[in-house]
């Protein structure tokens, strides 16, 4: 029995569908919780041509929602791309499934999506702006892409390629409920679906069914699931897929203090930062190569790699923007 045997006799997949998906390039944007899954089950069917994209690393929170990462990771700090780099080769010695450790910001985002010439792109990610910023580059690149969310115990699936409405044309404004999992919690179960549906969905379009064009919601502690054929919301003035607008990419702004969720606040520090992190203030609990646990007075630093610092700890008392020229000054 060949590898792949038991998917290629589902005639509407077959020979001609494992084919593509072999050849076809994935790149999919997050390796967190939807991110990790998909890779999981596009290296078990055999997808030969990956890439992943994430900032992170990989932390004992993860692990009841994150597929492939164990403690081990977790311990280690490792990069999530790194992390499941190693796991995919121990799954599928096929897949060459290349890695990028960057924080996704409009800066960066076009050179690296034509750095992999993607097919399709599919969505890991976890907050709304960004989707918003990946839209409008697949618009503008003309690459179909996934969107996929998960927050507590529902999520939502849409396969866009720009025919019917994209994410625009549904959602004119960003929404600003601050919905996340970090503040709503999620169910693993939601996770596992959302990620099944996406992976669904692009291999509908690699095997040349295209997309289903539903809309598809679904709440795994309810058990609901609804489809919606949303084709007549396309907007024939959408900024993006009708005036090909790119504001969100178009803004190049250095945003170099960021409130996350709850008491944490991200700063970007000059990439160096990492190989000067002794002259910050505090003591370092912790380093390797790919974060620094840094402790000063009640606020917790985690430096990574590339200058992007996240401070837990903040209140109301704290001046982040005296904090922040502070470590700036410290590695100068």
């Amino acid at each position: 029995m060949s590898r792949y045997e038991r998917q290629t006799r589902f005639q509407p997949f077959g020979e001609t569908g494992q084919a593509q998906l072999e050849q076809t390039k994935i790149m999919v944007l997050g390796a967190g919780a939807l991110g990790s899954h998909i890779i999981d089950q596009l290296a078990r069917m055999g997808a030969h041509h990956l890439a992943i994209v994430d900032m992170d690393i990989v932390e004992l929170s993860n692990l009841h929602r994150q597929t492939l990462y164990d403690e081990q990771d977790a311990q280690l700090m490792t990069s999530k791309v790194e992390a499941l780099k190693q796991k995919v080769h121990t799954i599928n010695q096929q897949v060459h499934l290349k890695t990028y450790y960057q924080e996704l910001l409009s800066t960066n985002i076009e050179d690296i999506i034509k750095d992999f010439h993607p097919d399709i792109i599919l969505d890991g990610m976890d907050h709304f702006k960004i989707r918003y910023l990946i839209n409008e580059v697949c618009h503008k690149l003309n690459i179909p892409w996934i969107y996929g969310a998960a927050v507590g115990s529902k999520g939502t699936v849409y396969g866009i390629d720009f025919t019917g409405p994209c994410l625009k044309c549904l959602l004119q404004q960003i929404p600003q409920t601050g919905e996340s999992c970090a503040i709503n919690g999620v169910l693993p179960p939601i996770v596992s679906i959302v990620a099944s549906y996406e992976v669904a969905e692009a291999i509908r379009y690699i095997s040349g069914y295209g997309f289903s064009q539903q809309l598809i919601t679904l709440d795994a502690f309810n058990i609901q699931h609804q489809s919606l054929n949303i084709r007549q919301l396309k907007d024939d003035q959408c900024p993006v897929c009708h005036f090909q607008k790119y504001d969100v990419l178009n803004d190049k702004q250095n945003h170099t203090i960021e409130p996350l969720c709850g008491d944490t606040v991200r700063f970007r520090l000059p990439a160096h930062s990492f190989d000067y992190a002794s002259d910050f203030p505090g003591h370092m609990i912790k380093s390797t190569p790919f974060a620094k646990l840094i402790q000063h007075k009640d606020l917790a630093f985690t430096l990574f790699k590339d200058g992007r610092m996240n401070v837990h700890g903040i209140t109301e008392e704290t001046d982040v923007h005296a904090l922040y020229h502070q470590l700036l000054k410290a590695i100068k």
